[in-house]
């Protein structure tokens, strides 16, 4: 979104390229001053913090425009590790960006919009072409989310990354690529690419301790 300068309209939605989705938005020296502003901010609350920013696209000051206390990260826990690694999959239908680091198996459950909210089967894995505020209802009931479009920062990945569901963002064509009812393992436990495979692979889990000695 950008600001717009015509029709009567604040701001305005443009396409941008691989390279703009790619590129940092930040300095070195801004993301260090969010660093100090988050623990200062964490320091006053005495509790891990969601912090929200913005940098103004006029004057390319940075803002703290929101702070609550954190609800993922700090219920997890504590000591636990857990890895996730596929012992055997199927053909490779589609990849994008991972968010978390799950692999999970479930039926593709194929919506257009969020006003489809009956049609989902709770458990399903939701592919959907992009995601909004409207869609939140519906994604906290699915075993893992795939979008055609978005980002790391995409509201498909903020709101996964908040539920500690595995979503695969920016896959291009899931939507025309899978289908309704199908049976898949989505994989986020192997990089940055995420992976979703035809139908069910084994799945291990590997649970240790961070403060037991690793061999």
């Amino acid at each position: 979104m950008i600001y717009a300068s015509e029709g009567g309209k604040s701001t305005r939605t443009v396409a941008t390229s691989r390279a703009e989705r790619s590129a940092f938005v930040l300095s070195d020296e801004e993301i260090l001053r969010l660093g100090r502003w988050a623990c200062v901010i964490e320091d006053h609350y005495g509790c891990p913090m969601d912090i929200e920013w913005a940098k103004d696209g006029a004057t390319d000051e940075v803002f703290i425009v929101q702070a609550r206390p954190e609800t993922v990260q700090s219920r997890k826990e504590a000591g636990a590790f857990r890895s996730y690694s596929l012992q055997s999959k199927g053909k490779k239908l589609v990849n994008g960006l991972s968010i978390g680091d799950m692999a999970v198996t479930g039926r593709i459950c194929i919506l257009d919009s969020a006003r489809d909210i009956d049609r989902f089967i709770d458990g399903s894995v939701l592919v959907t072409e992009n995601t909004d505020p409207d869609w939140v209802p519906i994604m906290k009931r699915a075993a893992a989310i795939v979008t055609d479009r978005g980002g790391r920062t995409s509201h498909a990945a903020i709101i996964s990354r908040e539920l500690g569901v595995p979503a695969i963002v920016g896959t291009g064509n899931a939507t025309h690529v899978l289908h309704e009812e199908q049976e898949v393992t989505v994989s986020c436990a192997e990089g940055d690419q995420g992976f979703v495979y035809e139908g069910y692979a084994d799945i291990k889990i590997v649970s240790a301790n961070k403060s037991a000695p690793v061999f």
